[in-house]
């Protein structure tokens, strides 16, 4: 089937109005989308999605959301603290934007003679797709006129669009979620659907959703296999099957061999290859920490604290080190930034705790440790009991 863009412009043209500040962007990314600047486009819808999620820190969390970007804003809505004000499948869809609006705003080619990020008519139609669910999801949520009741329908395309797979260091354990499912064959195809392949990479998205990491840049994935994927995600005999994998296949081969049999993987390789994927280089500094190379993994968790600054579970592993290090004012500030971005975050707290015991301040440690035992720590609880405090 032809893919047509122009269902997706008018339904956006016929939403704008509804959408305050955000309305000068859709009309602008419609504007683009006829003109055929999908690159355009694709930023536009970045910046709508953004304006969104600034409007529902303000009126659903009642904070102010400060300078924060599209990745942080995101990240805060896959918080426990936060969970069911923005449904798992919209998260999926607003991840799909993210990630096709990141990719077009950055050149991600090297020399001045290779050739820049390409965007065509299939990649744009695939995140203008996920934008009109989230709109109508908007639209519905807030009471806005029934336009946006039902999304427009368009064709073939593929679609783009990344956990908490904690393992701090010394302070707890690895949280796996261990497939067992049979392996199902792999057989790509070209003539999915557009609906087909969003809903693909929807599925898959919310696997990532659930492990609160961020997904693959969508140059690291192929749709055609998005939905075998997403059922053997935590199978590392299943991933091991895949045909030709790409980056985001090998990633979940090497995710999976390092949760069920805690070794290393040659699989990580091609994944960290892959420009800007953040999760492949948390993986790579969690298996460098369980290898005792410490300055290795710092490097990792910082390359990933840039790709992806929203990330709470990144910034708690970073800290953890840095505390372990004893590099105390670098994970000071970096605590404190996490504490900042996600309040009710256990270690957290816990890591400051041991801080201000360094610092000397005793009194302070024992707040931070007792709130960290309030939040769930079991290190905390034990490390309050080992030193006799009595937690209000």
């Amino acid at each position: 089937m032809a893919v047509d863009i122009e269902p997706l412009l008018k339904k956006m043209d016929e939403l704008a109005p509804q959408f305050g500040r955000a309305q000068e962007d859709l009309k602008t990314l419609v504007s683009r989308g006829r003109a055929q600047d999908y690159k355009g486009a694709m930023q536009n819808a970045r910046l709508v999605l953004e304006a969104l999620l600034r409007s529902l820190v303000t009126e659903e969390l009642k904070q102010t959301p400060g300078k924060a970007m599209l990745d942080e804003l995101v990240t805060k809505f896959r918080q426990q603290a936060n969970a069911g004000i923005i449904p798992t499948n919209v998260l999926a869809h607003m991840s799909t934007v993210q990630a096709w609006g990141n990719l077009s705003a950055h050149d991600h080619a090297g020399s001045l003679d290779d050739s820049g990020v390409k965007v065509g008519l299939e990649e744009v139609v695939a995140s203008l797709n996920s934008l009109v669910t989230i709109l109508t999801w908007y639209s519905e949520k807030r009471g806005l006129t029934a336009a946006a009741a039902t999304p427009a329908k368009v064709a073939s395309a593929p679609a783009p669009t990344g956990s908490r797979l904690p393992m701090f260091l010394g302070l707890g354990v690895m949280a796996v979620v261990l497939g067992v499912g049979a392996f199902l064959g792999f057989t790509p195809s070209g003539t999915s659907s557009l609906n087909e392949g969003v809903s693909a990479f929807a599925t898959l998205d919310t696997v990532y959703a659930t492990w609160k990491e961020p997904v693959p840049p969508p140059a690291c994935r192929r749709a055609a296999d998005a939905a075998q994927l997403a059922k053997v995600a935590t199978d590392p005999q299943a991933l091991a099957l895949v045909d030709q994998p790409s980056p985001e296949a090998s990633y979940l081969l090497a995710r999976a061999t390092n949760a069920t049999l805690k070794q290393a993987s040659p699989a990580l390789q091609p994944a960290l290859a892959c420009q800007g994927f953040a999760a492949a280089q948390h993986l790579a500094g969690l298996i460098a920490v369980r290898e005792g190379k410490l300055a290795l993994a710092q490097k990792f968790y910082e390359e990933t604290r840039r790709l992806a600054p929203g990330w709470v579970d990144n910034r708690a592993d970073l800290a953890a080190l840095l505390v372990s290090t004893e590099q105390h004012d670098a994970a000071w500030k970096e605590v404190e930034g996490l504490i900042a971005a996600a309040p009710d975050d256990a270690v957290a707290y816990l890591l400051r705790g041991i801080l201000k015991d360094a610092r000397g301040d005793k009194p302070g440690a024992a707040r931070d440790l007792c709130r960290s035992v309030k939040l769930g720590s079991g290190k905390a609880r034990a490390m309050v009991e080992k030193a006799g405090l009595d937690c209000p």
